[in-house]
């Protein structure tokens, strides 16, 4: 690029050129040459062609008082493109200057163009054409003439204009330069994002034909699920992810080993705990207790957990059995392990060492045989990194590992999900031939889900409520996934990348705002945004408050 400095580089050397009797302070010139100089080098820093005009034909006029200046530059039409003016009737338009101007300055466009110098006449001043060039191109001319008839044009004089116009016609065509680079830029940017959208796009309607494909291939060849030891039907599954977690089960689900469940909030870790339990031996002989530990405060963590007898505090009014003791046989499930303070987790660690409990206020401990399964959608050992989860009961507890696979990355299970909770909820609410438009199954296949399988769902619930009871359309869809149906609408239309993008980038709001369940400075800080400019785009795209 023609940088500040290489421009007024440019400008010295064209200066240095010119002959010492027509250098800035000698005559003939206007003693405020300097000021009038140094207003034109001011030129070399500008960044569009027409302040570059502006600065020359000032320049000029301040250089030689009494004239009249036009400089003009020609797009390859050789129509003028930008004009600028010095004492001449603000705004005068072409057919306004000398009637030889146009024939004129249009032959000075020629390559081998040279300086023409017109003598005075009796109806018109005298003047001088000379061609604005950057290298062996002509751009333009600039045209000086005298105010009075009387006056002349000198050859000093115009040996300076000549050097003038050089200096103008390099920054002209550094300018021209810039500009054309940065459109080159701009397009290669626009054509690159073009190019993500449609691989985005292609991606997303290969995801959804892989669902439907397998969707319709499980039900050609007649089977739901493979041979598996065990009985899985209370999850719904065909992706090989949770083939994956099914042969895991298999190989655990009569082990007497504790089990740590890992998965997204949504993702079914109580499903695969209840049929590790029903699965197993243990059915016979004793309960499945489920438990969510961050659902209980830290007071009742203990008393839930270990029971209390008659009197052990004000209100303890009989003998009560913890969760322990009512899973004596059978199995215990604890989701959101990782949530228990660590007062409570010295508690369960001895539970898990010993075998034994003693209920609060109680003197006898007792005996308690059950398996253990936990979950969590933390990392715990990124928290028993940082101190916030005891390392020996992390060992305890994870013995085997089942990682649940979030609905993302299983997408060829949505559309037999949807029918799955579709065809329960149709009964529930007295719908038995409701159907659902294809573009509502494509806008859900096309969707994220970050609530996973219980976020679906409850949108499924939701739209059957809200249907006629004979066809569910995109207008039931919550406002996220109405907008991904919005987007497949726009794709298949043919519409501007801009308005692709807008819809995009209005359904990433959306999503955000829903995930951090409206807390917008942390959804702001999620899509990398400042929380102003989070609210100015929900403004825009009418998202409320």
């Amino acid at each position: 690029l023609f940088s500040e400095e290489s421009s007024a580089f440019e400008t010295k050397n064209a200066m240095d050129a010119i002959p010492e009797s027509a250098k800035p302070g000698a005559a003939p010139f206007a003693v405020g040459i300097n000021e009038a100089f140094a207003c034109f080098v001011n030129a070399s820093t500008e960044d569009t062609p027409k302040s570059i005009l502006d600065s020359t034909a000032q320049f000029v006029g301040r250089l030689m008082p009494g004239v009249r200046v036009c400089i003009a530059v020609a797009g390859h039409d050789g129509n003028a493109k930008g004009r600028a003016f010095f004492n001449f009737i603000s705004g005068t338009p072409m057919d306004e200057l000398p009637a030889n101007f146009l024939s004129t300055a249009n032959k000075l466009l020629a390559p081998r163009a040279r300086t023409q110098v017109k003598p005075r006449t009796a109806a018109h001043p005298p003047c001088v054409y000379i061609p604005l060039k950057a290298g062996e191109r002509v751009s333009g001319v600039l045209y000086v003439e005298r105010e009075s008839k009387d006056a002349d044009i000198s050859e000093t004089q115009v040996e300076l204009l000549e050097h003038v116009a050089n200096v103008a016609g390099v920054l002209m065509g550094a300018a021209e330069s810039r500009r054309n680079e940065e459109e080159l830029e701009n397009k290669i940017a626009s054509f690159e994002n073009e190019l993500e959208s449609v691989r985005k796009e292609l991606e997303a309607k290969l995801d959804m034909q892989t669902a439907e494909l397998t969707a319709l291939r499980m039900e050609a060849e007649g089977r739901d699920t493979p041979s598996w030891q065990h009985d899985y039907s209370e999850i719904i599954g065909k992706s090989s992810g949770m083939q994956e977690v099914f042969r895991m089960l298999d190989k655990i689900t009569d082990l007497p080993v504790p089990v740590l469940i890992l998965g997204e909030p949504g993702t079914g870790k109580e499903l695969i705990a209840r049929a590790l339990h029903f699965n197993s031996s243990r059915a016979n002989k004793g309960r499945f207790v489920a438990e969510n530990c961050a659902a209980l405060p830290e007071t009742l963590f203990e008393s839930e957990l270990f029971g209390y007898v008659k009197g052990a505090f004000t209100g303890a009014e009989r003998d009560k059995q913890g969760l322990f003791g009512m899973a004596n046989g059978g199995t215990i499930f604890l989701d959101e392990i990782g949530e228990i303070s660590p007062a409570m987790q010295a508690k369960l660690l001895r539970v898990l060492e010993e075998g034994e409990i003693r209920p609060i206020g109680g003197k006898q401990t007792k005996k308690v045989d059950f398996r253990l399964v936990c979950a969590t959608n933390k990392e715990l050992s990124e928290q028993v990194r940082k101190g916030l989860f005891r390392q020996d009961l992390f060992f305890r507890i994870n013995v085997v590992t089942i990682k649940l696979p979030p609905l993302r990355e299983r997408k060829e299970d949505i559309a037999v999900l949807v029918d799955h909770f579709l065809k329960i909820n149709a009964k529930e609410a007295g719908y038995p031939d409701i159907k659902m438009d294809r573009g509502v199954l494509r806008a859900m296949l096309n969707y994220n889900w970050p609530g996973n399988v219980r976020e679906l769902e409850n949108e499924v619930r939701k739209m059957v409520a809200l249907s006629d009871g004979k066809k569910i359309e995109a207008s039931g869809l919550s406002p996220h996934l109405r907008q991904v149906a919005e987007e497949e609408s726009l794709a298949e239309s043919g519409a501007s990348l801009k308005d692709v993008v807008e819809s995009v980038e209005k359904r990433k709001i959306l999503e955000a705002v829903e995930r951090t369940k409206g807390n917008k400075s942390r959804a702001a800080e999620m899509l990398g945004l400042s929380r102003l400019g989070l609210r100015k785009k929900m403004e825009r795209y009418g998202l409320g408050d």
